[in-house]
């Protein structure tokens, strides 16, 4: 009666609200490892997997639940690599604990990847019922949180990547950011109490239950589709911006050069594109196509057109990319600046089969393609695409 008493806090996390970690479960004010903690024991106070083991065998290796942060300040556990949070799509992809190690200690063996790796084999028996949920949340500053959402794991791949300029092997997991607005602190604290497995999936949100029988709701936030012009930027002062600074910097017919050669670098869907003509107004237009991984395999023709800018690209821009479009084209607008509301009204509410990228989703692009090297470019990388 005690323990239940205990357990019943009433505390929730919340989407996109903050919360204060002072990195001591004992300290009053504590909403991170203190509204976790029972009996005096908690999360792990530090890393970016923090696994929260059961209080009675349940026989499962796997734990309670798991808590996933994502540190945009640099410290002593800060990932070396960016993890991808796309809140419109409701998707994050997530890197291991992997680091450099001079022991030569291997990416299974560091124990993020041990326990996410556990999760991911399980998933693959096809019993869900003893997953464990997965809290997200980004540390902006020291001290505070910002919780993401409950998400569930997908899928797992082993992949290279470079900490401090050498290469190395770590796990990258995909995550889906379920459809729930709160997750109950008393849930995840009644399951950590378990006795028994059935209790596992008690006061559950509708989310957990739906994933735990197969079925994934995804959160898709599509009002939030039109985007603000800082949110289509860098942040001011930041390394992407300075790399967002000199491709603005670049001739116009180097920078032609060097987003084809960005499209050709896109491997999961495989582009054939080619410049057409070199434009007055430093833009450039293209034509090709992009092809459907298999099995599906099938060619989508598609034409676009690039503008190095800082000011915003307008409706008539867009429009006369959409009105050279012929039809089964797809047409792609890639530019280093933003999109005014109008210009992305038009598009959603008309339904163009027409993509805008802005400089954000720019830098996005060359980060998720390994080709930036802290705030500028590869230079062998750019070297290359002249060449190429």
């Amino acid at each position: 009666m005690a323990l239940a008493k205990e357990l019943a806090s009433g505390n929730r996390y919340r989407v996109a609200h903050s919360y204060t970690d002072k990195g001591n479960p004992h300290l009053v004010g504590d909403e991170f490892s203190g509204w976790l903690s029972i009996n005096g024991s908690t999360i792990a106070m530090t890393g970016g997997i923090r696994p929260r083991s059961y209080l009675h065998k349940l026989g499962t290796a796997l734990p309670a639940y798991i808590v996933l942060v994502t540190a945009h300040i640099s410290g002593e556990h800060a990932n070396p690599w960016d993890d991808i949070i796309d809140e419109r799509a409701g998707i994050i992809r997530y890197w291991g604990d992997a680091k450099f190690s001079a022991r030569d200690r291997a990416y299974d063996a560091f124990p993020g990847n041990h326990c996410l790796k556990r999760v991911y084999d399980e998933l693959l028996i096809g019993d869900r019922s003893v997953l464990p949920p997965i809290l997200h949340f980004s540390r902006p500053s020291s001290g505070r949180l910002v919780f993401n959402g409950l998400c569930a794991l997908e899928a797992m791949e082993l992949t290279w990547f470079e900490d401090g300029g050498r290469p190395i092997r770590n796990y990258r997991y995909n995550l889906s950011i379920l459809d729930e607005e709160f997750v109950s602190v008393d849930w995840l604290r009644f399951r950590t109490a378990a006795t028994e497995k059935t209790a596992l999936m008690d006061g559950a949100p509708a989310t957990w239950n739906d994933y735990v029988r197969g079925r994934t709701r995804r959160r898709q936030m599509w009002k939030a589709r039109v985007l603000s012009t800082e949110a289509q930027l860098p942040t001011p002062g930041s390394d992407d911006e300075r790399v967002l600074a000199q491709l603005r910097s670049l001739p116009p017919k180097v920078f032609e050069a060097v987003i084809v050669a960005l499209f050709r670098e896109m491997k999961t869907v495989e582009h054939s594109i080619t410049a057409t003509r070199y434009v007055n107004d430093s833009g450039f237009d293209f034509f090709g196509s992009f092809t459907m991984p298999l099995p599906v395999g099938y060619e989508v023709p598609l034409r676009g057109e690039v503008k190095r800018w800082k000011q915003g690209v307008g409706v008539g821009e867009v429009s006369r990319l959409v009105a050279r479009l012929r039809r089964g084209e797809y047409g792609i607008f890639v530019t280093t600046s933003y999109y005014t509301r109008q210009a992305q009204e038009e598009v959603l509410e008309d339904a163009y089969p027409v993509k805008l990228f802005g400089g954000a989703d720019l830098i996005r692009f060359f980060r998720e393609l390994k080709l930036i090297t802290v705030d500028h470019l590869k230079e062998d990388w750019l070297a290359a695409a002249l060449n190429g």
